[in-house]
Parts: C-alpha cells; sequence; structure tokens
C-alpha cells in the first residue's frame, strides 16, 4: 500500500488547486469561503457540508459574525486613491470592518500606536484615526472614543533574520482583524507600510479622507467541510482525522490554501484503494469551526494530522518546517513517526517545542485529548500580507510533506517497518533523555508521559524493552490521580471574560507572550490532578518561562471559578 499510496499522490494537483483556492476572499460567513469548498468539492467528490449558525457561542467560544465583503475604496478627498477597489483588493478592509453610509468624508487623526487612552488627547469623535498598533485593542479605543473610521497599519511576528520587516516589505497590505465582539459601528481599512507612512506624513496638516466600504454578514454561518475515506474495519479502531483550515483573505496562499489543497490530494489518493480503517478530512474556518465540530461529534480519534502552510518554497519564505510537538501534558508518539518520515537534507526542519496557533490546539486540550501534529512552516517571509501569493510554493514542498503524511499513514493502517519504528521509538526516547530537568516532579512527569507515549506506540512497533526501562524510572506513586476540574470542553474562549479581564490579559501577553500557550496547559495540568503550585511549575517549565506566574494564575482560576468554568 506504501508504494501505491505514493504512486497515485501527484503533487502538482495540490499547487494547481492552490492557486485556484487563493483566488476567493476566504471570511467565516463569506460567499468566497462558500465558492472555495466548492472548488474543493469539485475536486475530491464525495463530502458534506456541516454548517453552525454564527449568532451563538460554543462552549467557552464566541462566535464572530459572518462578513462578507463587497466592496470598497479609500481616497484622499479631491486627491489620489490609496485603495481603488476592495473587490480586487479584499484584504485591505479589516477584516470584520463595519460598512459606510455611502462615500464618507473623514478628517485623519494620526493616534500613533493607538493602544492606550495616552494616544487620544486630541478629539477623535466621528473621524478617521491612523494607528499602528493592534487592531483589536485600536477598535477598543476607536469605539470608546468615538472615532468612525481605522487606518492600520500592523505588522505581526516580524522577523529581521528572514527579512520579515515593515521596511523589508512596505508595499505588503497585512491581513488584520477587528475583535470577534465587535459591531458594525467602525469601519477599518489595512494599509501598506508606505501607505501607512504617506497619509502620517500628510496628516500633519489639514488631511481628508472618503471612504466607502460594503459589507454584509453573508451566509452567518461557519461552514466545515467533511468527507469520510474507507471503512470502520473488523478491528474497529479509531479513526484519524485529517485537517487543514480553509479561512483566511485572498490570496492566503501558503496560509493556507496550500494545506486545504494538499489535504485534497491526499483524500483522493486515499480513495483510490480499499482501506480498513475510517479516515475523516475536514476543511475548517481555523479554531471555531473545530471548536463547533467537536461540540456535536464524538472526539474519540487516535490522532490528528494538521496541515497549515505546508506550500512554501523555503528559500523564498525563509521558513522552516516545524513538526510542532504535542504539549507535555498529553503522551504521544504521532509527532515523532512524522519526524521520522520528514527528514530530507533538501529541507529545514525543527522539532520539539509545542507552539498553538492552529488547529491542533483544539485537539490536544485535556477535555478532548487526541494526540495531533501540526506541520506548519514557520516563520514565514509574507505570512498574513498581500504577498502570501502562490508564486512562493513550490511543488517540491508538497511532493515532500505529502509523501510523509501518506507514509506515516501507511505505517498505521498496513504495519510499521523496520525503519520507522525504531527511528520513531529513539526519537520518543531521545527527547525524554535529552530534557535536562531538575525539579523531580517535572522530572518524574515527563518520564511517565514517555513511557504512555510508548505504551501507545506499542500497537504497532516492539518497545518492550524501552516500556521496561521508563516504568522502572518512574515513580508511579506520585503521579496525581485525575480530577477532571474544568466543566467545558476544549481549550479556553474568551466569552467568559469581561472588559477588566481583557485588558489584563492584553497586558499580561505584552509581558509574556509564552502566556497564550501557557494558561491552557496550566488548566491542562490542573485537569490532570496536580494541585496549583505543581501545575504552575510543570507548565512553566514546559515554555521556558522564568518569571513567576502565580499571581497571573490565580486570577484566572478566581474568574473562571466566579463564572462557574471550573470546580
Amino acid at each position: 500500500m506504501r508504494e501505491e499510496f505514493l504512486k497515485e499522490f501527484f503533487p502538482q494537483n495540490a499547487l494547481d488547486l492552490e492557486w485556484e483556492l487563493s483566488k476567493f476572499h476566504r471570511s467565516k460567513g463569506g460567499i468566497g469561503f462558500s465558492k472555495a469548498i466548492e472548488t474543493i468539492q469539485r475536486f475530491i467528490g464525495e463530502s458534506q457540508i456541516l454548517r453552525y449558525p454564527l449568532n451563538k457561542s460554543y462552549e467557552t467560544w464566541k462566535m464572530p459574525h459572518g462578513w462578507n465583503l463587497k466592496d470598497g475604496f479609500l481616497k484622499i478627498s479631491n486627491g489620489n486613491y490609496i485603495v481603488g477597489s476592495l473587490a480586487l483588493s479584499p484584504i485591505s478592509a479589516v477584516f470584520l470592518s463595519g460598512k459606510t453610509n455611502g462615500i464618507e468624508k473623514l478628517k485623519v487623526v494620526d493616534v500613533e500606536h493607538g493602544e492606550d487612552e495616552k494616544d487620544y488627547k486630541k478629539d477623535v469623535h466621528g473621524k478617521a484615526i491612523l494607528a499602528c498598533g493592534d487592531p483589536a485593542r485600536v477598535y477598543k479605543m476607536a469605539k470608546k472614543f468615538g472615532a468612525r473610521l481605522v487606518l492600520s497599519y500592523f505588522m505581526r511576528a516580524q522577523e529581521p533574520s528572514i527579512n520579515r520587516s515593515p521596511e523589508m516589505l512596505p508595499n505588503a497590505v497585512n491581513y488584520t482583524s477587528f475583535p470577534v465582539e465587535s459591531d458594525e459601528s467602525v469601519v477599518g481599512f489595512a494599509l501598506s507600510y508606505n501607505q501607512y507612512e504617506y497619509l502620517k506624513n500628510l496628516a500633519k496638516k489639514n488631511l481628508y479622507i472618503e471612504a466607502f466600504v460594503d459589507a454584509d454578514r453573508g451566509t452567518d454561518e461557519l461552514e466545515i467541510l467533511e468527507a469520510r475515506v474507507g471503512s470502520v474495519g473488523k478491528r474497529k479502531d479509531k479513526p484519524i482525522i485529517l485537517t487543514a483550515h480553509l479561512c483566511h483573505p485572498k490570496p492566503g496562499a501558503n496560509d493556507n490554501a496550500s494545506g486545504s489543497a494538499l489535504l485534497a490530494e491526499i483524500v483522493r489518493t486515499l480513495r483510490k484503494f480499499d482501506i480498513d480503517r475510517e479516515i475523516i478530512a475536514l476543511w475548517i474556518p481555523e479554531m471555531y469551526g473545530t471548536i463547533a465540530y467537536l461540540t456535536d461529534h464524538k472526539t474519540d480519534f487516535e490522532f490528528d494530522l494538521n496541515l497549515d502552510m505546508v506550500g512554501e518554497n523555503q528559500v523564498m519564505t525563509g521558513s522552516a518546517l516545524d513538526v510542532s510537538a504535542t504539549p507535555w501534558s498529553l503522551p504521544s508518539f504521532v509527532n515523532e513517526l512524522m519526524e521520522a518520515h520528514l527528514e530530507n537534507p533538501k529541507f529545514r526542519i525543527k522539532s520539539g517545542h509545542y507552539s498553538g496557533g492552529s488547529d491542533h490546539y483544539i485537539f490536544v486540550d485535556s477535555t478532548i485529548g487526541v494526540q495531533s501534529v501540526s506541520l506548519t512552516q514557520w516563520p514565514d517571509r509574507y505570512y498574513h500580507t498581500s504577498e502570501d501569493t502562490p508564486d512562493k510554493s513550490c511543488v517540491e514542498s508538497f511532493n515532500w510533506i505529502g509523501s510523509a503524511v501518506l507514509e506515516t499513514l501507511a505505517d498505521i493502517l498496513e504495519g510499521m517497518t523496520r525503519e520507522s519504528s525504531n527511528k520513531t521509538a529513539e526519537k520518543i526516547l531521545g527527547k525524554f533523555i535529552s530534557n535536562a530537568l531538575t525539579d523531580e516532579t517535572v522530572k518524574n512527569w515527563i518520564g511517565f508521559r514517555t513511557y504512555k507515549s510508548l505504551d501507545m506506540f506499542s500497537k504497532y512497533a516492539d518497545v518492550a524493552d524501552i516500556k521496561a526501562y521508563l516504568k522502572n524510572n518512574v515513580d508511579m506513586k506520585k503521579l496525581p490521580k485525575r480530577k477532571r476540574v474544568k466543566k467545558f470542553k476544549g481549550p479556553l474562549g474568551d466569552l467568559w471574560m469581561d472588559e477588566t479581564d481583557k485588558d489584563w490579559e492584553f497586558k499580561v501577553l505584552k509581558a509574556y507572550p509564552a502566556y497564550r500557550d501557557y494558561k491552557d496547559e496550566f488548566l491542562n495540568f490542573l485537569d490532570l490532578g496536580f494541585d496549583f503550585d505543581d501545575a504552575v511549575k510543570i507548565a512553566s517549565e514546559e515554555f521556558g518561562i522564568k518569571e513567576n506566574l502565580k499571581a497571573q494564575s490565580e486570577y484566572l482560576l478566581k474568574r473562571l471559578r466566579e463564572q462557574n468554568l471550573i470546580d
């Protein structure tokens, strides 16, 4: 089966399909998202579209409203255009922007970053503000001070080592969004660095702009495409799930038309064979679609393979493939198995570190407990910009990653090769040995996690000797008994937060960026039965946090108890 998979797999299909998908502005609830799903359906055949209303919440996740951008423009009053047509360049509108009342003429006020009240010394009521801070935060300030329109420049994840900086990408328009709770009272345009500097200079005098945005709520639904491959089989093994998020602005090629396209070609390939195992493929709106899907579907999957930014030409984008590790709170072998098949001297690859940021982090939560690996080329020079176009992808990357996915599935479906078995076991044990841990509680848990990872892997490979070695190095009596403190499913969303909480978290993330992943792992360890101090200690060790986050963790628990979300 392994050789037949690879013969059938045609990576050029993935690259060609990426070009097609990048033509659509794939906003949640937007018509472009629906058209992208239809394009994939025509390619893969039998599949179904699942629909989840956006006018409700799922678990602790508040959903954004549907947003369907139709057209618009931005120009200097009685002067030249800044954005000629949003129908052609939709990324120039901030996601979830409100619409204008026809053409609106507005005075422009420069508020610098625009994230804090101190930036609003000038009157901005009913005006357009020019800002370079986080658009979600700027939106909040715009609402508070009555601004009508935001002219935003903001580049996330700057990385000078690969020339990802405003000065090196001066004409790139960044993908930005207002917060999910935004209403339609504030209009937003995303600018390139050159456009921002140009308007900033003009705003020193008396600058007026004319703006037009036409948008509605589209389908106002999360649409998920589901395709099923194979059958339950005689052994009734747990299903395998494959995921790729389809949302993002036009062009959004590597992120993530590439993952969606590769998943489609993998499904096409698998359907050529009789497979004695159920495989479920999902094309989802990132994270929001996954949490909605898991609220009304069984979560009894063996593992998830998540494809997110897999098409990169590494020379052009400066990327390396990050094989995201499953977090410390969850035993796993799938990451190491994938790594074994991805080893290739022609490509850059890194592994061993867990980071959220894509749909895998929904699956690995303690309330779901599905081991998951995300394949993500990161960092990427053109990430979240108008320059993330298909010419930055290459068929060689699709072939490399797609073949590794198919070989991993072949190992599971028809039996492990000795080479795969040995490499995977060595990697699992090697990560245990390489962890230079001094705290006995942390060391004991990592030893147990490694033992459980090998125990799960023993279904496919003979690792009895290594398991015995690990078991002798773990004090089972010191392991906690599971408590199940969470009363919600999936990682923690923001439905519970009031404005004070949002201000608090904004400041915490500014000071400790790793808090994004830390808070979910901290709650996972509490859910596993660890006491407060040990949960803080292990989660801090996992993310290399040297500062003491006890105060922040205590505040989080206090608020969750007040909202009756944890015991």
